[in-house]
């Protein structure tokens, strides 16, 4: 039997995971990168890295890679990967986490009459409108507009194309079909040139390059799908079952739940949370932009200081009374997407004193990521989603502190299915369907599931975490400029 192998082209990392074909992990590795962030607000990367990185993770794995039968790929999105004539990245590219484009995207949402969870700086086409003003004469070279995952394959296979993930990510999705807003691209001086092909996930775009494919040690005869963005993720985490809430939590956090059907119009008020339709399900939900990455800023900035190794310095935090001694943390960093859309939030610390140290700090973030989960979770049930359990993944799974203050803060129950990355499992599931074309999405991504390690929240905790969150509210809908402070966010 072939094996499968998905291709995750992060923020941080490539990750490489290869499958059986009955969906068994047979091993992960990743390389590791970094970005740059010359000035507030920017994220800059060289599209260089996430290739350099792919031998580097697939020499990870460790095990023979010869009977790899499908690649898929998925990876970060929004982040623009422009390609010059001669088919070179040009640097730097702009990473989602980039939000110097608040301008623009205040301008594009006036202009186009967009709801926000259609155009957000995090999104591509802002970006673009802010390199064709801020940098000209690197965006006057672009010929071919692709995205992290996209470049990574084109450099396997030699074939230039997306999918409408990407595109609707970019916020160059038409509203009414599967096809480029091409329209759009006048806000950036772009030609609709620049755009490549749009396929579905499981499109079969060709083998990988003889000479790739020797360099790297993989089969010249393999599959190769067209893969969608890690916004795969919102189906990966537990298996699919209609009214369950799943949590990816990484450097950012997406929540969606699956909507069951007497549930499949729902709308939220202003849109804090939307609907999205991906790989046949009807999902609802919305994505924190930093919350994993919040923590990692405040290792950075306080607990590296310490002298402690990040997992040595974890246990201390978890020791932490809950409630971080009445530290109250907003996380806020980079703005906020759901339920807010505003790029002019910040994040702050509220009752600081002179007890407090490194570990009540980021005992404090994690807190304030948990009230930022929390926030959403009561938008689901005051819309119907009512479920007490939510399924969660991503890199916060594989920490013992994540799930455990996420259950405490939100006073629900946390299953953790497994800690592969969620998107993954789907892109598993997409890819054995090509060798299995007659079993469902959904029953191919059951086989990857192990039962899940429960974690129950603390009863106990429930008053002190209750009025914390009360203040985190207040001091959110100050920031927003509620005049009602009791106003439900």
């Amino acid at each position: 039997m072939k094996t499968i192998l998905v291709i995750d082209v992060g923020t941080s990392a490539l990750k490489v995971t290869l499958f059986t074909q009955t969906g068994a992990l047979i091993a992960q590795a990743s390389a590791s990168y970094g970005y740059t962030s010359p000035e507030a607000n920017a994220a800059e990367a060289d599209p260089e890295d996430w290739w350099v990185a792919l031998p580097k993770a697939l020499a990870g794995l460790r095990v023979d890679i010869s009977s790899v039968g499908v690649i898929g790929f998925t990876g970060q999105m929004h982040s623009p990967v422009l390609l010059d004539a001669d088919q070179h990245a040009l640097k730097p590219c702009l990473l989602w986490l980039d939000r110097r484009c608040a301008a623009e995207t205040r301008e594009l949402i006036a202009a186009l009459q967009l709801p926000p969870y259609l155009l957000n700086s995090t999104y591509t086409l802002p970006k673009l409108v802010w390199l064709a003003r801020h940098r000209p004469a690197l965006l006057q070279q672009a010929r071919t507009l692709l995205f992290p995952k996209d470049y990574v394959r084109f450099r396997l296979t030699g074939v230039l194309c997306t999918d409408a993930t990407e595109a609707r990510g970019a916020s160059l999705l038409a509203m009414d079909s599967d096809t480029w807003a091409v329209e759009r691209l006048q806000h950036a001086n772009l030609s609709a040139d620049v755009l490549p092909p749009i396929y579905t996930a499981q499109t079969d775009v060709g083998r990988p390059l003889p000479s790739v494919a020797a360099a790297l040690g993989l089969p010249s005869d393999a599959h190769v799908l067209v893969g969608v963005g890690d916004v795969a993720s919102i189906l990966g985490g537990a298996p699919v079952q209609p009214g369950r809430v799943m949590a990816t939590v990484g450097t950012s956090t997406m929540i969606y739940a699956v909507l069951p059907a007497e549930l499949q119009q729902v709308r939220d008020e202003h849109d804090g949370i939307y609907p999205y339709d991906l790989c046949g399900f009807r999902l609802l939900g919305g994505v924190s932009s930093l919350t994993g990455g919040a923590l990692d800023w405040a290792w950075r900035a306080f607990g590296a200081a310490s002298g402690l190794s990040f997992a040595k310095a974890m246990e201390i935090v978890a020791a932490v009374e809950p409630g971080a001694h009445g530290l109250v943390c907003v996380p806020y960093l980079a703005g906020e997407r759901s339920p807010f859309w505003r790029d002019d939030l910040r994040g702050m610390f509220i009752g600081l004193n002179l007890n407090h140290t490194w570990a009540h700090m980021l005992r404090a973030v994690v807190e304030g990521v948990g009230f930022s989960q929390r926030l959403l979770l009561d938008r689901f049930a005051r819309l119907g989603l009512t479920s007490l359990q939510v399924a969660l993944s991503g890199g916060a799974a594989q920490h013992a502190i994540w799930p455990r203050i996420f259950a405490d803060t939100a006073q629900r129950t946390m299953m953790v299915h497994q800690v592969n990355s969620a998107a993954s499992n789907v892109l598993y599931a997409l890819c054995a369907q090509t060798l299995e074309p007659d079993q469902s999405l959904a029953t191919l991504m059951d086989r990857v599931f192990d039962p899940p390690v429960i974690i129950p929240a603390n009863p106990a905790l429930a008053g002190v975490y209750d009025r914390q969150y009360a203040d985190y509210q207040r001091f959110v809908s100050t920031m927003l400029g509620y005049d009602q402070p009791d106003k439900k966010l």
